[in-house]
């Protein structure tokens, strides 16, 4: 499924579908096996005839193939450097970058893939894709997946796509800690796929027991910076302007698609309420002399706590009035 370039899709649908997706197989017992497809410039290598001849498998009109193929042909581009430009060369490849039909048009190239991939499930964020499968035992997820890739790399060549596979990752997620990490291999033409303990999918980084340890330090590390950048400036801004530094500069990295990691323990979470009482308190200048809550009242700010149950709130009400994409429906029970 396409989460990328459509109304009410973004990364972090995409990553709380995926999350709760490999933790509802989980559930069932055994590991999911999942490879985190890398693709050399997907947009840049697009073919200019193949794409039409998709146009016309999924019913686009003549008028329209012939206008699209007038639109992308004879293109040009040069380099305008001090004044100077370069002779102009022809762009025969790739979607027009920029534009508002480029990330269609790479929607359409792209669409069939999941056709390719029988027995596995596929989610693809624009060029970021992840093929995955649940089975009792690593053997036969790598045997799964080594399948399904042969007829994914038979798609690349007839698409024209180049997958690099020194980029291209396995990863094996369950829930015991001691799964290893070293056989099975994945193949593709005959080249293992490194297997990793850890992956950085969408901006979130996901470890093989989606503890999310590394993703906190993550955001632990990036907030800490912009922290102590905050502290060294509080005194020379006025409170309209911290408030903004605050919410631009610190909220976001905390927040993130946080409906898929803050899942995390407490004793993970730990960190993370903690340097946001510690923005709290940058933000006033006085901190000694009020506490957290009164900082939040004064200032009309939500504690951590209720971030957290405020962005939960936001994706359950989006998913129950069909403002969220339709598969994060199945996670949602009504009574």
């Amino acid at each position: 499924m396409q989460f990328g370039f459509r109304a009410n899709h973004s990364t972090e649908t995409a990553n709380c579908f995926f999350v709760e997706n490999i933790k509802s197989k989980l559930d069932k017992g055994g590991i999911v096996g999942a490879i985190f497809l890398d693709l050399k410039k997907a947009f840049d290598t697009v073919n200019h005839e193949i794409l039409i001849h998709k146009m016309s498998y999924f019913n686009f009109s003549t008028s329209f193939t012939d206008w699209m193929r007038s639109y992308l042909s004879n293109r040009v581009q040069c380099v305008r450097v001090s004044g100077e430009t370069s002779p102009p060369l022809r762009n025969e490849l790739g979607v027009p970058q920029g534009s508002v039909l480029g990330p269609t048009l790479f929607s359409i190239y792209i669409n069939d893939l999941p056709s390719v991939c029988t027995g596995c499930e596929i989610q693809i964020y624009a060029d970021d894709t992840v093929i995955y499968v649940h089975a009792k035992t690593e053997a036969q997820a790598a045997a799964k997946l080594s399948d399904t890739m042969v007829h994914v790399r038979q798609w690349l060549t007839c698409s024209q796509l180049n997958l690099n596979v020194n980029k291209t990752v396995c990863m094996l997620f369950s829930k015991s800690k001691t799964v290893s990490h070293c056989e099975p291999n994945v193949c593709v033409s005959w080249e293992v796929i490194q297997t990793v303990t850890q992956f950085k999918y969408l901006g979130i980084i996901l470890d093989s027991t989606l503890s999310f340890k590394h993703q906190v330090r993550k955001v632990v590390q990036i907030t800490k910076y912009n922290l102590a950048n905050f502290r060294y400036i509080r005194n020379c801004i006025t409170t309209p302007v911290a408030k903004l530094y605050m919410n631009t500069m610190i909220i976001p990295h905390l927040t993130y698609c946080m409906t898929s990691w803050t899942q995390a323990c407490s004793t993970t979470l730990r960190p993370i309420l903690s340097l946001h009482k510690q923005a709290l308190k940058v933000l006033e200048k006085n901190p000694k002399l009020y506490h957290h809550c009164n900082i939040l009242n004064k200032y009309n700010l939500l504690s951590w706590e209720n971030i957290l149950k405020h962005s939960d709130a936001c994706l359950i009400f989006k998913i129950i009035n069909g403002k969220a994409p339709p598969p994060l429906c199945t996670f949602i029970q009504q009574k």
